[in-house]
């Protein structure tokens, strides 16, 4: 189900992600969805980040369905080590996925360590955006509902 992500919750997200690439010593960090579309980034990036997210996304969608054949609920980390570049994936919910981006000289342990903090405000945030939209009231004749920041505003006609 999508849910309306404002531009507070997008400042929120970007300052959980900056804290935690600060604080893992890491090159880049985004979160996506499990269909690989690109939330939000921080960082330096040399490569397409929304190639890069839908890429992540169907690493770890193979994982979950590793962890099955073998008897497990799911992984819900994945790490994969390079020469230059190493990558980790961690669940944030059923439907989003933390990706951080280090060098081979950074340190797993602090990526684990930070990472576990970062989801937990992240999975806060999107349980509060999750409540707030089913506050919302829906009804068959509308698609979406706009709060707060309005995207589409009436212009006024033109005189005659």
């Amino acid at each position: 189900m999508p849910l309306a992500v404002q531009a507070k919750d997008m400042e929120r997200i970007r300052r959980v992600l900056s804290d935690l690439l600060s604080r893992s010593e890491s090159d880049e960090c985004f979160l996506s969805d499990s269909g690989g579309y690109l939330v939000a980034q921080e960082g330096d990036s040399r490569a397409d980040a929304s190639l890069l997210s839908a890429l992540a996304a169907g690493v770890f969608l193979a994982s979950r369905e590793l962890a099955r054949m073998l008897g497990e609920n799911e992984f819900n980390t994945v790490f994969h080590q390079g020469e230059n570049k190493n990558i980790f994936i961690r669940a944030v919910t059923t439907e989003l996925l933390l990706v951080v981006i280090f060098s081979s000289n950074g340190n797993l342990g602090l990526v684990k360590l930070y990472s576990t903090p970062a989801v937990t405000d992240l999975q806060e945030l999107f349980a509060a955006i999750q409540t707030r939209h089913d506050e919302v009231p829906t009804t068959d004749h509308r698609s979406f509902v706009l709060k707060e920041d309005a995207i589409f505003v009436a212009k006024p006609a033109p005189p005659r």
